[in-house]
């Protein structure tokens, strides 16, 4: 397997630090739409793409009409899943997402699930998240931070909305409030508070830097290589936890 890294932004030169070390050839990196139009694929490609949304569609687009496996990392383009999961399914690629590849942040996701199904039947405790990224990062909240709540928001039925922005006013009763900060260097702090009159549960995550999300990425694109069809990073969770 060889990879080609799209997008050569602080995720895609960490991708190339870590492949080196477990010595996966890096076969192109490519950081241009006029680039990637101008390069051919070969069968044991697998391109990992962390660009933008406003290039994402088009990346993979152009990538799965080469036949090249994907693996995205890029997030604020989950409005158009279903034309994604179109096109992968008519281009017969393996395909790829998460908003984060981090091992460490899907088992939080994981703890985050469990846990809502349990507060579900306890209507005394109410639920709200919070994270901190450095002050570079280009998107609010993070994707990881959407993902959070969605799941909250899946598994305790009183909860129907959430909240991202500002809130000057009571928060309703089916609302989840899930804020964002920006500072310095911060790699990425997740955490979700459960909270009642007498105590709350705090269950968060920090990272120490991006080698995790990188590792990620490379191990989920061992795994898409000899794959067809459109997958997120629960179907790989899944499939490591035996479920």
């Amino acid at each position: 397997m060889k990879i080609a890294i799209i997008g050569y932004g602080k995720m895609g030169q960490m991708i190339e630090k870590e492949a080196a070390k477990l010595q996966i050839p890096i076969s192109k990196i490519i950081n241009s739409k006029s680039e990637l139009l101008s390069y051919n694929f070969g069968k044991d490609e697998v391109a990992i793409e962390f660009t933008e949304p406003s290039t994402c569609l088009e990346n993979i687009e152009i990538i799965s009409s080469r036949g090249t496996h994907v693996v995205c990392g890029t997030t604020g383009w989950y409005s158009s899943i279903q034309k994604v999961q179109k096109l992968i399914n008519e281009t017969k690629i393996g395909f790829i997402y998460a908003s984060n590849f981090a091992i460490g942040v899907n088992v939080f996701l994981k703890i985050i699930k469990e846990a809502s199904i349990i507060i579900d039947k306890f209507d005394e405790y109410d639920v709200m998240g919070h994270e901190i990224h450095h002050n570079k990062k280009k998107d609010s909240p993070s994707g990881t931070a959407l993902t959070t709540a969605q799941i909250i928001i899946d598994n305790i039925t009183r909860k129907k909305q959430i909240i991202t922005e500002r809130v000057d006013r009571e928060m309703k009763p089916d609302e989840i409030h899930f804020s964002s900060s920006r500072c310095g260097s911060v790699i990425g702090k997740h955490e979700v508070i459960f909270d009642s009159p007498e105590d709350f549960i705090k269950i968060s995550h920090d990272s120490k830097g991006r080698s995790c999300y990188a590792k990620g990425a490379l191990n989920c694109a061992k795994w898409i290589k000899n794959k067809k069809g459109f997958y997120n990073i629960e179907s790989y969770m899944e499939e490591l936890l035996n479920v």
